[in-house]
């Protein structure tokens, strides 16, 4: 036997009414997200969706504002670049176009000239590693802004693949069929400092592509992070850039209960290595932080090193 009261209002209908929804900038098309060194004209370029609770209505601008990481002191002189955020201009909502879905959608281009100019930095000085970091920002009718800084990973990531951040990497060539296929993960080094943590990623076979990103873009697909925590799955994303493995910014598969997304990335300090003529190895080299996602963990950044062989 049971019995029911009746509230003033059911708890399920009260959260529905009460719970804000956002809103996102989906990523439907990578045209090249790579500036290849000595290609006047190289272009970073993709097509970005906006979606709110009132499909698209609540749309009034995108900023976007440009950052410039010089990862190759050695190899390209770069000094007097600029290392501030730079303005890419504003986009309204009126240069958006309803796409496939009946929401808006527009695309970004900008070429290696017009970045390296407001970076102040000469194209002919720039070299494999160095990167251009691109940031959107999305303002609504409403006032209400989201941006990389407050968007959670199931936004980021996975059906809504929303980063708001991207990464334009000066490259050199690779082949189309190098580092593809199953490769075998084995830590070298790097241990999560907290809850007594003793394994940072499962050490497996798993699959690297390249069906999303340039030439020189490399994703190893679900990538299991803290398995002792019951694994967080995410993708991996690595650029071969001249000899070095370059693991551009991004957030980690969980946030393991610290608040918010851990995140990884070279941060232009840590790099790994390949070698152009042989794929049968390679390495990566990274930080991984709280960042400024609003983690409280790590509770200090740390690096992690790991060995990929070709089963």
């Amino acid at each position: 036997m049971a019995s029911c009261e009746d509230d003033e209002q059911n708890t399920t209908d009260f959260v529905q009414e009460n719970v804000e929804r956002g809103a996102v900038l989906r990523t439907t098309e990578i045209f090249s997200n790579e500036l290849p060194i000595n290609t006047p004209g190289a272009q970073f370029s993709i097509e970005i969706e906006e979606q709110d609770v009132q499909g698209g209505d609540l749309l009034m601008s995108v900023d976007v504002v440009g950052r410039f990481e010089d990862n190759s002191e050695d190899d390209g002189d770069t000094t007097g670049a600029n290392l501030e955020t730079f303005s890419l201009g504003t986009v309204p909502a009126s240069e958006f176009t309803d796409g496939p879905f009946g929401l808006p959608r527009t695309t970004l281009t900008y070429t290696i000239e017009e970045l390296a100019a407001l970076a102040n930095v000469d194209p002919a000085n720039l070299f494999g590693g160095d990167v251009f970091i691109i940031d959107l920002t999305l303002n609504l009718t409403d006032g209400r802004v989201f941006n990389a800084d407050n968007a959670g990973g199931i936004i980021t990531g996975g059906f809504f693949n929303s980063p708001f951040r991207y990464n334009a990497s000066v490259t050199c060539p690779v082949g189309e069929e190098q580092f593809l296929g199953d490769y075998a993960l084995s830590i070298v080094s790097g241990v999560f400092p907290d809850f007594g943590v003793t394994q940072d990623f499962t050490e497996q076979v798993y699959t690297i592509s390249n069906e999303e990103g340039g030439p020189t873009e490399r994703t190893i697909e679900d990538v299991i992070y803290l398995p002792e925590f019951g694994g967080f799955i995410g993708d991996m994303v690595f650029n071969l850039v001249c000899e070095d493995t370059v693991t551009p910014f991004q957030n980690v598969g969980g946030g393991v209960g610290c608040g918010g997304a851990i995140q990884q990335g070279s941060f232009g300090t840590n790099f790994g290595s390949y070698d152009q003529t042989d794929d049968t190895s390679f390495t990566l080299d990274f930080i991984l932080t709280a960042g400024d996602s609003g983690s409280t963990c790590p509770s200090s950044p740390y690096t992690s090193v790991l060995l990929f062989t070709k089963q």
